[in-house]
């Protein structure tokens, strides 16, 4: 059977911790405290943050029969043939994979990084009317 599983964005990743420590720096700035309060804030801050966001980067896994992924601590599938609607939204550095449900259920995948190929394969699997699907275009296990 073959399978994509998806790697975490982990630039998307650095950048949001980024902006956390300048935001947090700024506003201990802005209240003039001393350095040692300033490092007490952000490192808990910074640390609270990573830990949360690789919490939901576990695993994302795209089957023909459906998705498999994490979210926080639980594990959740979604049947290939819930999905009514999917689509991927591109950003600057991120590509948002946006699933429709039969129960119009949104479910949003930004954490993971999706190249161009990767994208078409989704797609063709997912897709209600495989007619425009090409055969021959096969994504090997990336295992």
């Amino acid at each position: 059977m073959n399978a994509i599983k998806l790697s975490p964005n982990w630039l998307l990743q650095l950048v949001i911790i980024l902006i956390v420590a300048l935001v947090t720096f700024s506003l201990t700035l802005i209240f003039t405290v001393n350095q040692t309060v300033l490092a007490l804030i952000i490192t808990p801050i910074i640390f609270m943050i990573s830990i949360l966001n690789i919490i939901n980067l576990r695993f994302l896994h795209c089957y023909k029969a459906g998705i498999y992924y994490s979210q926080g601590f639980g594990k959740k599938y979604i049947n290939a043939d819930e999905i009514v609607d999917i689509h991927f939204h591109s950003f600057k550095l991120l590509t948002v994979l946006v699933v429709t449900l039969e129960n119009n259920k949104v479910v949003r995948f930004y954490n993971w990084q999706f190249d161009t190929q990767t994208q078409q394969s989704i797609k063709c699997w997912y897709k209600k009317n495989k007619s425009s699907c090409d055969k021959l275009q096969q994504t090997p296990c990336n295992a």
